[in-house]
């Protein structure tokens, strides 16, 4: 048979070695079955089925050595359940058969570690303020400059001088140099946060007239907004001070008139002639009238009262105005004739306040009337001829001042005044500040947060009253002893009536007396009602220490002030309470334990009206009041010169509130000292947010401690407690 086709092309020695290593030749295909073909009987499968193994005797052997592997384990799991029966029958045994047997370790020492490597401290190198509030302008508060080498008329220098002010303080030194013309002078928009009683209201109030001294016509250039009547009146005064032979025109719109006599005050309403549009007038009246409108028209009203061909035409009464957020915004909305047009000077004082609370939504009227375009009438000459060539208008400028003596860093609230190219003055203590401008490269700075300063001649005490049931009698111990200096009769008055004092970091006897370190309270954030259920148990101990403190010791008389402050002369006191009815019940207890106080206590609540408020303070300012009674009403701006002492009643409610209140004394460098009365409840929030808060900055001074032995007149405090219930129960017939 002739080989394979592909032989041909296989090369000779190749061929013939696979012939010499090839296989045995197979079988005949047709001798094999197919490979689909199934075994035709049983037997052939079963022959075909692999055969199992027999088990040989090596296999039994390896089986007995299995065991042996697992020797170890079975002895240890043998072990355990031994010692696991014999701690069962007998412990004691056990225990000593367990230690016998565990072997005995030495010279066993932990591996040397090396030294931690110290993490430096972080700096963030960014802020989430924008620069002019990461890094303001900080001054400290003992800088003062003299009036006379700032760019200010000689008159008013020597009028300035006249009253008393020679030299300009902390806050006046920051802020003139870059509102008044010079080489320090911003062109752009100011921010300032400084202590109450720091002189602020002269330090935009000057800078304003001395810019309209050289006014022509009377317009509406200066727009001040307060959020009290009483800072109307305050800054009101201080504007006519420097006002004097300028004769600029200051004006107040408070609500303490009525609303036409304001509009009547401000606004003067004349003529022009134009015949033109009194045309157009008197058809657009006749409209009215056939249509029958229902709508008032006080400017369509007034033109149909001019001569013929005269129109009326407005004017403004005064240059600078002093006026409430809310009546603001209805002279806008309302008043005829007014405008803010010729508005160049916009100051927003307590500002945390106003933006805090909505008058009306007044940030929004004030600003839409501040951007809006003058009619063509009122444009001046170069306007109306720009106006006819297409021109866009000149976009005014309106040089903006906020202060507060607790600015907020919130720039939601800044953002809708619309500030422009803002720079924010800080006034610090001299101990927190260098009175330099703080550098970027550094990091952010410590003031990005809210920070509040206070007076540096301001002292601090804080007076616990247990749980507040004879709150009254902790007070009038304290009136009598060393804010009235009265004698008190030697009958009423226990060997140990005296007045323990203890700072922080006084020596071992005061020391007991103190509060617990900031360490051992955490929530320093939280409200007094949410600090309430924690802090009851921390003054319940300060409280025994305290009374160990006294029984074992020689209590030590309080010590006065040391500052070298002047020292104010008004000998009253001015006492906050939370609300109304508080007040007003304090203010009869008072009269009700002591019968001379009755002719010297007055109260100027939010329901007083606004002359008898005024009458009062005048009282008070004037000495022939001593115990004045107040909401936080006046805690916001008002200035009481040469006032002495201030008493928290109620605790406040925030840090801010704190600040105000206490802001009433110690005021433009006079020496002050606040005086806060608090309960268990209150003690803990007071001293971690308050007393030791970050937010508040006192240049290195705390607030003392200290103890006070309350009046023992209880049968006359009770007395006085029936006497007010039944004048409640009358009044309530």
């Amino acid at each position: 048979m002739a080989g394979p086709l592909y032989a041909r092309y296989i090369p000779e020695k190749v061929a013939a070695k696979a012939t010499t290593t090839a296989p045995p030749a197979e079988a005949p295909r047709a001798q094999q079955p197919a490979p689909s073909a199934r075994p035709a009987t049983k037997e052939k499968r079963e022959r075909e089925r692999p055969k199992k193994r027999k088990r040989d005797k090596n296999d039994e052997s390896e089986e007995e050595e299995a065991p042996k592997k697992h020797k170890s384990v079975l002895s240890k799991f043998e072990k355990s359940k031994r010692v696991a029966d014999a701690v069962r029958e007998e412990p004691e045994q056990a225990a000593e058969t367990i230690e016998e047997e565990q072997p005995e370790l030495h010279d066993l020492v932990p591996l040397p570690q090396p030294d931690p490597v110290p993490e430096p401290d972080y700096k963030p190198t960014f802020s989430a303020l924008p620069p002019w509030l990461a890094y303001p302008i900080t001054v400290t508060s003992r800088a003062t400059t003299p009036f006379s080498t700032l760019p200010i008329d000689a008159k008013l220098v020597s009028h300035l001088s006249q009253k008393g002010y020679t030299d300009a303080f902390a806050v006046q030194s920051a802020v003139l140099p870059l509102l008044l013309p010079g080489p320090k002078h911003h062109v752009g928009d100011i921010c300032v946060s400084a202590a109450t009683g720091s002189g602020k209201t002269l330090a935009y109030v000057l800078p304003m007239v001395e810019s309209m001294r050289q006014r022509v016509v009377t317009k509406l250039q200066g727009l001040v907004v307060v959020p009290t009547r009483e800072l109307v009146a305050q800054a009101r005064e201080i504007a006519e001070l420097c006002a004097v032979g300028t004769g600029l025109k200051i004006g107040t719109a408070v609500g303490n008139h009525s609303f036409v006599s304001e509009q009547e005050m401000l606004v003067k309403k004349g003529r022009r002639y134009d015949p033109e549009k009194y045309k157009t007038l008197q058809a657009r009246a006749k409209e009215r009238i056939l249509y029958g409108v229902a709508e008032q028209d006080t400017y369509l009203d007034d033109a149909v009262d001019m001569l013929p061909g005269h129109v009326p035409e407005y004017e403004s009464k005064v240059d600078i105005l002093i006026c409430t957020p809310g009546r603001l915004v209805e002279h806008i909305q309302s008043t005829t004739g007014f405008s803010l047009d010729d508005v160049r000077w916009l100051v927003i004082d307590e500002a945390d306040r106003l933006l805090d609370q909505s008058f009306q939504e007044w940030v929004g009227v004030i600003m839409a009337a501040l951007q809006a375009e003058k009619p063509y009438e009122k444009m001046s000459a170069r306007d109306q001829v720009l106006s006819k060539m297409w021109y866009p208008p000149e976009r005014r400028a309106v040089r903006k001042v906020i202060l507060s003596a607790t600015m907020t860093r919130d720039l939601s609230k800044l953002d809708t005044l619309k500030l422009r190219r803002p720079k924010l003055v800080v006034v610090e203590d001299a101990g927190e500040s260098l009175g330099q401008e703080a550098n970027p490269q550094d990091g952010p700075a410590a003031t990005s947060g809210a920070t509040f300063e206070l007076p540096p001649t301001l002292k601090e005490w804080a007076i616990p009253v247990g749980d507040g049931a004879d709150k009254p009698l902790y007070l009038l111990r304290l009136l009598q002893t060393r804010i009235l200096h009265e004698k008190v009769p030697k009958a009423r008055v226990r060997p140990d009536t005296s007045i323990v004092s203890g700072s922080e970091d006084d020596d071992e006897d005061s020391s007991s007396v103190s509060t617990k370190s900031s360490s051992d309270v955490s929530d320093t954030s939280a409200s007094p009602s949410s600090a309430a259920s924690s802090s009851s148990d921390s003054e319940a101990n300060s409280s025994t220490s305290e009374s160990e403190t006294d029984s074992s010791s020689p209590a030590r008389p309080l010590k006065a002030s040391t500052s070298q402050a002047a020292h104010p002369t008004n000998a009253g006191v001015l006492i906050f309470t939370s609300t109304t009815e508080s007040a007003t019940r304090l203010s009869r207890l008072l009269a009700y334990l002591h019968p001379p106080y009755t002719p010297q206590v007055a109260l100027l609540t939010k329901s007083s009206a606004t002359s008898a408020g005024r009458k009062t303070l005048q009282r008070f300012r004037a000495g022939h009041l001593r115990i004045l009674i107040a909401t936080d009403r006046a805690s916001r701006g008002l200035d009481i010169p040469e006032l002495a002492h201030i008493v928290n009643y109620d605790i406040p409610r925030s840090v801010t509130s704190y600040v105000h209140r206490v802001g009433r004394t110690a005021r433009a460098g006079r020496a002050g000292e606040a005086w806060t009365l608090f309960t268990d409840v209150e003690g803990r929030w007071f001293w971690n947010a308050i007393a030791r808060g970050e937010e508040i900055k006192r240049g290195g001074r705390k607030v003392e401690r200290v103890k006070i032995v309350p009046d023992e007149r209880r049968e006359e405090y009770e007395e006085a407690l029936g006497r007010l219930k039944g004048d409640v129960e009358g009044a309530g017939r």
